[in-house]
């Protein structure tokens, strides 16, 4: 256990995030936030851009939500008003969450003296202009340690920033895993919120409707799994700025009654129940938390295989995996469990075996505070931690 020297007060982390909308790197916090240690550390978000509509799922667990907002125009305003809160609250870890919020938050947590910096990049701006890689570049050298979620992002971290390999640890996401999948009551419920027959085979995503998704392939890939399935739909939960692109587009295709558009959700795992395949038809991610999401579910799961996807799903072990960009390929695997539910069956169970090995978030927890209690070790042994 590691305490304060002479105190018996937790130390205080302030993990500082855009907001707490519904998206994979915001969930990841939450679902940290509800698993975390509350005896060696007391938590407060900070939100620069906006509280979103995960904060009172935080706020009932105790933990306080903070909008502290900043602007560029007024930039040495927001820095001092964040850099004084920071010193009035005491803060001992700074943890920050995604570019933008690790530029400003380590910014601060330098000028105000905090002694340890962390960030954890969770895939969805691992692909920055040459501008914020030379800052992340920069911001590294008072940073204690960079959390990268799969494998393939820390290498990015590597190449692209030339972050110092001893600065950077693999910890993948984490979230609950529940001891079965959902219940048949929870499926018809749900299919009847949306007007899906019972009987009608149902593909699922969870994600923000982003280029980075590559939805356009998915609905090439429906488009060709109609034609053996005239009955198929595909609910897409969450939203996007390609939400009415995407929708123009599957009217054209004619997929227009085949698509649902679920919105933004709070009740993930719900839907999930509901769905016969999990898909997800991403060009480019991290870990996301979605798909560990379908595999703790006990989803049956065709992905493709870019960024942390590999990590976490074994082709042919948990689920099915195929090239990116590639409806054709996408289709066939979707098939071909479709057509086999004894082997569709036998994947999803797998996926949530490992799921509850790999990526329970209890597990995931402590790994993260294993390096906040290592990093405060250091700090003291350096003379930088607060009285």
């Amino acid at each position: 256990m590691v305490k304060r020297s002479g105190s018996d007060r937790p130390w205080h982390v302030a993990h500082v995030i855009g907001s707490l909308q519904t998206g994979g790197a915001e969930r990841q916090l939450v679902n940290y936030l509800l698993a975390a240690d509350r005896t060696d550390f007391r938590h407060t978000v900070i939100c620069l851009e906006g509280r979103g509509e995960l904060a009172t799922t935080v706020e009932a667990a105790g933990i306080p939500v903070m909008h502290v907002p900043v602007r560029w125009r007024y930039a040495a305003a927001c820095l001092r008003r964040l850099v004084r809160w920071l010193k009035v609250e005491g803060v001992d870890v700074l943890h920050a969450h995604m570019h933008d919020s690790a530029m400003w938050g380590r910014t601060a947590g330098r000028l105000a003296g905090v002694p340890v910096l962390m960030t954890t990049e969770h895939g969805k701006e691992l692909w920055k202009g040459p501008l914020r890689v030379a800052v992340d570049h920069h911001l590294s050298r008072w940073t204690a340690r960079h959390i990268a979620v799969s494998s393939d992002g820390m290498a990015i971290r590597i190449r692209r920033e030339r972050i110092d390999p001893r600065k950077l640890v693999l910890i993948p996401n984490g979230v609950p895993v529940p001891a079965a999948a959902g219940d048949d009551e929870g499926r018809r419920h749900v299919r009847a919120e949306f007007g899906i027959a019972p009987d009608a085979p149902l593909l699922g995503s969870v994600g923000r409707i982003v280029e980075a998704k590559g939805y356009q392939h998915l609905l090439a890939a429906i488009g060709l799994l109609r034609v053996e399935h005239p009955g198929l739909r595909w609910l897409a939960v969450g939203d996007g700025v390609l939400r009415a692109e995407l929708a123009v587009l599957a009217g054209a295709s004619g997929l227009g009654d085949a698509v649902i558009w679920a919105g933004r959700r709070t009740d993930v795992s719900e839907l999930l129940a509901a769905m016969d395949i999990w898909v997800m038809s991403s060009i480019r991610e991290g870990l996301p938390v979605a798909l560990l999401e379908a595999m703790a579910a006990g989803r049956p799961i065709v992905a493709t295989r870019v960024g942390g996807i590999p990590d976490a799903v074994r082709d042919g072990v948990d689920g099915l995996l195929v090239a990116p960009a590639d409806p054709v390929a996408l289709a066939a695997a979707v098939a071909a469990l479709l057509r086999d539910s004894a082997r569709a069956a036998e994947l999803a169970a797998s996926a949530h075996r490992r799921a509850a090995a790999e990526y329970s978030i209890g597990s995931v927890a402590r790994r993260i505070e294993d390096v906040y209690r290592h990093e405060l070790r250091s700090a003291t042994r350096k003379g930088r931690t607060r009285s």
